[in-house]
């Protein structure tokens, strides 16, 4: 029941606040860059409209759109905020990775040098890795299910993967089921609520995007608690990073519960989500032509494609990493494990408040203003990390905000995409762009394991905040060759 108004009173603030969103100011692409076809697409979204074909044909049927159809628009939205919900548990592992028996923990059973950090740290990026790998089947299924059919598949298939990794009897087993069955399904389902909701929408795709991925930075908040509330009701704190043989006899069971959960809310969420009536044009007269739209090989062709993707390398390498290690990290300062679930829980909510807060600010003002706010505030959080966590306040409140950055990554990144490249091919061009993200994510694992062994965690979370403002120089040159 929490659940359902939770969720209720996020769509029903994500409807008031469409009223107040305004145009976005996107960035100038070279036209050189480009076809013909893209060139007239970029110029008129810069003006606010929508990319046409220059072909004069039959104006469609103006139709006021009545409360009852954008009511089914934006329940389609909270659908696939509630799909979100189960997707966003990606984030969980932070969290449950201590509970992990000893036999999971290395390939092997056993680390091969004392005291060396757990093979575990590559669930997370293994995860990201499928997940890149299989986005761009998820197009392909919405063609051929629909957003609908699509989106059940990937959720499903994610499910299964926590279900049956409960099962597991290596590392290796494990990651399978957990890592790449549960980030294929994410990859399969991730676009699809957003491609339907931007069907319904499409002058407020970043408000979109950022009300169906809210769900996926809530589904951490949610579920962090559910989780430990199965596998560890008492609050009990591991003593020298080992629990007692009771919670990790519960791990397996805490799976197999979470899965069932994930299997319900995704069925149910996916019902939601409807695509819009096609438009009805005068009789006799010739259809209108379908929108235009960059092709995937043109795009990736393209500067601002480029441009794109390295930055979501290198400020997705600094916020990827702490989701994955802040309670490793933390542990060492603030033992109470009670204490760590909630800063991740938290933490997983701010996560989800960025993605409806970035993604709001991309239609209000554009991508490269609040991109740089953005980055420069998770550069200079990642540079007082380790000072702020000597104290639990500080460290709550640095994780919060290196998080509240990630999730607007999660954001601005989709709907910027599309608005540049055009919704026609946006999901799958976004797809490979994501591979940004899933590199991101085993290259901070690199970097973490080798700098915590020689500088210590300082020195990786001052790495991290290198990488950010590097971010803000290739965004500098991004402003310079695409924006007015």
């Amino acid at each position: 029941m929490k659940l359902t108004v939770l969720l209720a009173a996020v769509g029903v603030a994500a409807a008031a606040s469409t009223a107040c969103a305004a145009p976005a100011a996107l960035p100038k692409t070279p036209t050189k860059d480009l076809k013909p076809a893209t060139k007239h697409q970029l110029a008129v979204v810069r003006g606010g409209g929508a990319a046409v074909a220059t072909k004069p044909t039959a104006a469609p049927i103006q139709v006021s759109k009545p409360t009852a159809y954008l009511t089914v628009g934006w329940l389609g939205v909270i659908g696939g905020a509630l799909c979100h919900l189960a997707l966003g548990t990606t984030y969980c592992w932070g969290n449950f990775s201590p509970y992990t028996p000893p036999h999971l923990r290395y390939f092997g059973g056993k680390p091969a040098t004392p005291g060396a950090q757990p093979d575990t740290l590559w669930v997370l990026p293994g995860a990201f890795v499928a997940q890149t790998l299989t986005m761009p089947i998820g197009p392909w299924l919405q063609t051929k299910l629909g957003c609908r059919g699509a989106t059940l598949v990937g959720c499903w298939l994610m499910a299964a993967g926590v279900l049956l990794s409960s099962y597991a009897k290596s590392l290796a087993a494990f990651m399978f089921c957990y890592s790449f069955m549960f980030g294929a399904g994410v990859g399969i389902a991730y676009t699809a609520p957003m491609v339907n909701g931007w069907r319904w929408f499409p002058g407020k795709k970043g408000l979109v995007s950022g009300c169906v991925v809210a769900g996926f930075g809530a589904g951490g908040f949610i579920f962090n608690q559910v989780g430990s509330r199965i596998i560890n009701p008492s609050g009990i704190s591991a003593v020298d990073g080992v629990y007692p043989a009771a919670i990790y006899a519960a791990f397996p069971v805490m799976l197999r519960k979470l899965a069932l959960i994930y299997f319900t809310l995704t069925g149910l969420g996916a019902l939601l989500v409807n695509p819009p009536p096609p438009v009805v044009t005068a009789v006799g007269a010739p259809a209108t032509a379908p929108p235009l739209g960059t092709s995937l090989r043109d795009a990736v062709r393209s500067r601002a494609f480029w441009s794109l993707w390295l930055m979501a390398l290198l400020v997705g390498t600094a916020g990827i990493n702490v989701a994955g290690t802040y309670k490793a990290f933390g542990a060492r300062l603030h033992a109470d494990d009670q204490f760590q679930s909630l800063v991740g829980s938290v933490a997983a909510l701010a996560n989800g408040t960025g993605r409806l807060f970035w993604g709001n600010m991309l239609d209000a003002a554009g991508f490269n203003r609040p991109f740089a706010a953005l980055v420069t505030l998770q550069a200079a959080t990642m540079a007082a990390y380790t000072t702020l966590a000597r104290s639990r306040a500080g460290f709550a409140a640095a994780t919060c905000a290196i998080l509240f950055c990630l999730g607007g990554n999660f954001a601005m990144f989709p709907a910027v995409t599309t608005k540049i490249f055009g919704v026609r091919h946006g999901a799958l061009i976004y797809g490979v762009l994501f591979s940004a993200f899933s590199i991101a994510s085993v290259s901070g694992t690199f970097i973490t394991k080798a700098l915590v062994a020689n500088f210590g965690w300082d020195g990786v979370f001052k790495t991290m905040s290198v990488l950010s403002v590097l971010v803000l120089a290739v965004l500098s040159t991004f402003t310079a060759s695409f924006a007015a």
